[in-house]
C-alpha cells in the first residue's frame, strides 16, 4: 500500500516501447520488401509455397494467429482471404494492395495491443500455445518467424532480378 499522499509509480514500459518499435521496423522492412513485386511477379515464384503472395499472405496470416488471443483449435487460418493460401486457386490469389491492406490494420491491431502492455506483463507466463514460456518469448517467437519468412521474400526478390534485402 501507498502511504496518504505518496504517488503510485507509473508502470515501466521501456521494454515495451522497444518491442513496439522493433515491431513497426518489422512491418516497414516486409512493406518495402513486398512493394518490390510487380503484379506478374506476385504470384510467380520457386514452387507452390515460395511466391511472393503465399509467403506474404502466410507471414500476416501467423501474426494475425500470433495475435489473436485464441488457442490453436480456435483460429480460422486464412479467414481474411476465404481460404488459406494452399487451399486458394490461383485467380482467387489476393493482390498485393489487398495483402497490404491486412497488413496495415493488422499492424495497427498489434501495435495497439502492445501498447496495453508494462514491462512487467512481459515475463508473465504464456499459456495459449506451446510457443513460449512467457509473453516475451511468445512475441520474440512471432517475431523471428515473420523474419525467417522475410528473408524468403528477399530471397524471391533476387530471383526476379530485384534488390532484395530491405533491412534499413
Amino acid at each position: 500500500m501507498y502511504a496518504r499522499g505518496e504517488k503510485q509509480k507509473p508502470m515501466a514500459k521501456n521494454a515495451v516501447q522497444d518491442l513496439i518499435k522493433q515491431a513497426q521496423h518489422t512491418f516497414y522492412i516486409l512493406y518495402k520488401e513486398i512493394e518490390l513485386f510487380d503484379e506478374q511477379q506476385w504470384k510467380t515464384g520457386l514452387d507452390f509455397f515460395l511466391t511472393p503472395a503465399n509467403v506474404s499472405m502466410h507471414i500476416f496470416d501467423c501474426l494475425d494467429y500470433y495475435f489473436s488471443g485464441k488457442l490453436p483449435a480456435d483460429y480460422h487460418w486464412g479467414y481474411h482471404f476465404g481460404g488459406g493460401w494452399w487451399e486458394l486457386q490461383p485467380e482467387q490469389v489476393p493482390g498485393k494492395a489487398v495483402v497490404l491492406a491486412y497488413a496495415r490494420g493488422l499492424e495497427a491491431h498489434i501495435i495497439a495491443q502492445l501498447a496495453t502492455l508494462t514491462d512487467d506483463d512481459l515475463s508473465k507466463p504464456w499459456t495459449i500455445d506451446p510457443t513460449a514460456e512467457t509473453f516475451i518469448g511468445h512475441f520474440i517467437y512471432a517475431f523471428k518467424h515473420t523474419l525467417h519468412h522475410h528473408g524468403e521474400l528477399a530471397a524471391l526478390a533476387v530471383f526476379h532480378g530485384k534488390e532484395g534485402g530491405s533491412w534499413e
